[in-house]
């Protein structure tokens, strides 16, 4: 099935189809998915039920992951709820419960909704964020 990119707004945002990001991606179609980030800046592949492990392998068609033993992050790995490769910027601590409102992560974390997660500050930001929804409303 041939890769299109269905425009959501006029000059921002497309949904790709034909591509899943299970499998490895040959050449044309990481080239395609490029171009689609050159033209509409955000792009959304639906009802792809990603594991962590395929997010990873599906992000690693676009380069380097972000190596997170640079200074700046406010957890260390061993606190981490997710593995190596995979932010989690979810409310969650590393045990699954909701975190405190005490917590210092949390405080963090309110900062994220007003500023970038997405490393676009570090002195090499990051080229590309690919989040996964995992639990998402039904509207």
């Amino acid at each position: 099935m041939p890769i299109s990119i269905r425009p959501l707004h006029p000059v921002f945002a497309g949904e790709v189809w034909g591509v899943d990001c299970r499998k490895p991606l040959i050449p044309r179609e990481i080239d395609a998915v490029e171009a689609g980030m050159n033209e509409y800046a955000v792009l959304i592949f639906r009802d792809q039920n990603l594991t962590d492990e395929e997010q990873i392998a599906f992000t690693r068609n676009f380069g380097e992951l972000e190596n997170y033993n640079t200074p700046g992050h406010v957890r260390k790995r061993e606190d981490q709820r997710l593995g190596p490769g995979i932010a989690d910027f979810s409310n969650l601590d590393k045990h699954g419960n909701i975190m405190s409102d005490e917590d210092r992560v949390w405080f963090f974390k309110l900062g994220d909704r007003l500023w970038h997660s997405d490393s676009s500050f570090r002195p090499v930001p990051a080229k590309y964020s690919l989040l996964s929804g995992r639990v998402l409303p039904s509207w």
